[in-house]
């Protein structure tokens, strides 16, 4: 027999909150994982003593937190699910009575109160101190990656300028340190012009153009994670027309100092192999396993049937490059090219007049081969002979899960695909909650905090209303 249901909405109901969320629900064990008072601390220098009270700022924070978890990318939408959600309501302290704030809270606080405030990277912070408590940081190894966000800017909506751009904090460390023995120029002659596009809708967005990545207007999210729970440990927003490797030994010391992880070792992967990441992580301490780059001199001496480099042996002790004939480069001086400084060596015309290598050897009209060497390019080959061995093996796969991993599963459900947001600011601001949507999960699958158990309050009348195994390997025992 066919039942037909009666309408029921207007029902007298009484309720309580503990009674409408699941004892195992999520957001239950995310409560009972960490305690959000530390928020008050780090927002009270940004309210007044005086006027009318305002939103609860732990409220605030928990709202953008559950569009982050639960993939919600409209703060207009997410006001709309708080209202009908009673687990969300349950996660934010509100009542069935209680009105939800505004999704335009969000933008007046961002406009006002926490325009050129480091408050979201200190909350971050303070969520990867928790996971370290919980034993989830092993503080030994970081991987390190990048990965593009598409701005909220369309890409035929722009301009070319034209970029003024100086020496790099590298060269300037090179010409204080070598600065008797690099021939002086101009300071104008350290300053390039580069043509670029730029947005006219958000001028901090970059252009961005690798294969095989779409070219447009882009952000880049530089994250670096341990390597034994994938916990992000850092992150950093640039735009997206720039290298990863000039960032990579500036984020790892600040996590160093700052957060105090002593890291030892680190995986890349080749876009980072260059000589100023693998000094400055030697001058850390800390020991990189990166992929070798040949880099585009590499190819286009292979294709042509050309020695590279490498085929020339270094001899360190008398300072000088052996080529593949026994022939000796000695030392001439140092020759700068743009910002890039190296060391000069040379072979006599007379060696190279009848060598039958030359035609393998020298590209053009020359009669001589030059080759330049950089300034601790000793440390990048320190680390490249690491290159092979079981733990860059390890360290190597590992990276390609937790980096790729982390950054697929931010992508899919944790709003990193593409930014509604305009400057990097406010992308900086999606981009660490992102990551920390990701960490709290962690927190809560592998963490050792016990779940509170839901209370149960007896119905009073009618209702008002219609760890996972550790795989990481002791580095203890690595040289």
């Amino acid at each position: 027999m066919m039942k037909e249901e009666k309408q029921k909405q207007n029902r007298m109901l009484c309720v309580f909150m503990e009674n409408l969320v699941p004892k195992g629900h999520f957001l239950r064990r995310l409560d009972a994982a960490i305690n959000f008072s530390f928020i008050y601390d780090i927002m009270r220098p940004l309210y007044s003593d005086k006027g009318r009270p305002s939103i609860d700022p732990i409220v605030l924070v928990k709202m953008l937190l559950i569009g982050y978890l639960y993939g919600i990318d409209s703060e207009r939408r997410l006001e709309q699910e708080i209202i009908v959600n009673n687990a969300y309501r349950w996660f934010l302290g509100l009542d069935l009575e209680d009105k939800v704030p505004d999704h335009s809270v969000f933008s007046q606080n961002r406009r006002r109160r926490f325009k050129d405030t480091e408050v979201f990277r200190e909350i971050f912070t303070t969520v990867v101190e928790r996971c370290a408590e919980a034993g989830l940081i092993g503080g030994e190894c970081v991987v390190m990656d990048s990965t593009h966000l598409k701005a909220n800017a369309a890409n035929g909506h722009a301009e070319k300028v034209i970029l003024m751009e100086g020496p790099s904090d590298y060269w300037l460390k090179l010409n204080d340190e070598h600065g008797g023995h690099i021939q002086q120029k101009s300071e104008a002659a350290d300053i390039t012009s580069t043509v670029k596009k730029k947005s006219l809708a958000d001028p901090e967005a970059g252009w961005m153009h690798r294969h095989p990545k779409p070219a447009g207007f882009h952000y880049l999210c530089h994250q670096s994670s341990d390597i034994r729970y994938g916990i992000v440990t850092d992150v950093h927003v640039t735009p997206g027309d720039v290298t990863d490797a000039p960032y990579c030994v500036e984020r790892i010391a600040y996590q160093k100092k700052e957060l105090r992880l002593p890291f030892r070792y680190a995986g890349l992967d080749s876009g980072y192999d260059t000589v100023a990441v693998h000094h400055g992580l030697h001058q850390l301490g800390v020991r990189a396993y990166i992929p070798i780059n040949p880099g585009h001199t590499a190819h286009w001496r292979k294709e042509r049937g050309l020695f590279a480099i490498e085929d020339f042996h270094y001899d360190a002790l008398n300072d000088c490059y052996i080529c593949p004939n026994g022939c000796t480069l000695r030392y001439i001086g140092v020759r700068k090219v743009r910002y890039r400084v190296g060391k000069n060596y040379v072979t006599r015309s007379e060696d190279c007049k009848n060598c039958p290598l030359k035609s393998q050897c020298i590209a053009g009209k020359a009669n001589y081969k030059e080759v330049r060497r950089d300034f601790y390019q000793e440390d990048q080959e320190r680390h490249h002979a690491l290159v092979g061995t079981a733990l860059y093996r390890y360290i190597m796969r590992k990276r390609q899960i937790i980096c790729e991993g982390n950054f697929a599963l931010q992508k899919r459900c944790h709003n990193l695909r593409f930014t509604r947001k305009r400057g990097i600011e406010k992308v900086q601001e999606q981009c660490l909650f992102s990551a920390m949507a990701l960490n709290l999960k962690r927190l809560v699958k592998y963490g050792a905090a016990p779940l509170r158990p839901a209370v149960a309050y007896p119905r009073v009348g009618l209702m008002m209303l219609g760890l996972q195994k550790n795989l990481s390997v002791n580095f203890a025992n690595c040289p």
